[in-house]
């Protein structure tokens, strides 16, 4: 099997893809954009990959590629929705005032990061696929399981919180009912595990480590970088002791019963 097929050119068509969308922001100045096409992007490219491999078993394409097909239309139906409601996104806000001047160079540098984010999270489902390329096995049934967990869990803590901010009652609360009582960010947490799904299904491939590093690099993004350290200082900032609190009974990334709570 050629583990490097088409490599090439979905580098040049995320590339192409990305500074496509920097220009619409640089015309219309909504850089959050990025985060919708990303989520389209990634399962395009991960899906064409998967359907160009000439040595696969369909039944194993199918396996592979509808799940990470559901996955970002649903991620970029959200984040587009979320956009329309919200108007913008504060973590962007923030960059182009860090940026000044330089913000649409700036801009220009960041979309294409998402463009090599993108392609190389896009070769973890495709490394998935050459775990075993002619038939389908028992810890890839396993595996399809957990993805359904995790999809089901993702979906249901972005609506579990979705439902919260719309309840004009609850502006400048904590959300600490449902999913988000276990955890204070349960939506990364089984986001996550979609790519933990991967590396079980590419095991038996010699380039098993790629999914592996994906999986890797997710969990530093959303628990180091771009994920729960963003959110807890905009949490904090606007709710205060109340988020304070939650912080003191509630795990971070992995859902657990809470802490008794504390009086503030």
């Amino acid at each position: 099997m050629n583990h490097y097929l088409y490599w090439p050119e979905g580098l040049l068509i995320a590339c192409s893809v990305m500074t496509i969308a920097w220009l619409w922001q640089w015309k219309h100045d909504h850089p959050a954009i990025v985060d919708v096409v990303w989520s389209y992007l990634t399962p395009a490219l991960a899906v064409g990959w998967i359907f160009l491999e000439p040595e696969t078993l369909w039944t194993r394409k199918l396996l592979v590629a509808v799940p990470i097909a559901i996955w970002g239309i649903r991620l970029g139906t959200y984040l587009q929705n979320r956009l329309k409601h919200d108007g913008s996104d504060g973590r962007y806000n923030a960059m182009s005032e860090a940026m000044g001047k330089w913000k649409t160079l700036g801009y220009f540098f960041f979309y294409q990061f998402q463009a090599l984010g993108a392609f190389f999270l896009a070769l973890s489902p495709y490394t998935a696929l050459t775990g075993s390329p002619g038939e389908i096995r028992l810890i890839d049934l396993a595996a399809l399981m957990l993805w359904i967990a995790a999809f089901f869990g993702e979906s249901i803590a972005d609506h579990q919180l979705a439902r919260f901010r719309s309840d004009p009652s609850n502006k400048g609360k904590v959300c600490d009912t449902g999913l988000w009582k276990y955890s204070r960010h349960p939506n990364y947490f089984f986001e996550w595990l979609m790519w933990i799904v991967w590396l079980l299904m590419a095991s038996g491939s010699s380039t098993w480590w790629v999914s592996g590093a994906a999986a890797l690099a997710m969990f530093i993004l959303v628990t180091k970088i771009t994920g729960i350290p963003y959110v807890e200082d905009q949490s904090i900032r606007s709710r205060g002791d109340l988020y304070r609190d939650y912080q003191q009974r509630t795990s971070s990334f992995i859902p657990w019963f809470p802490k008794l709570k504390t009086e503030i």
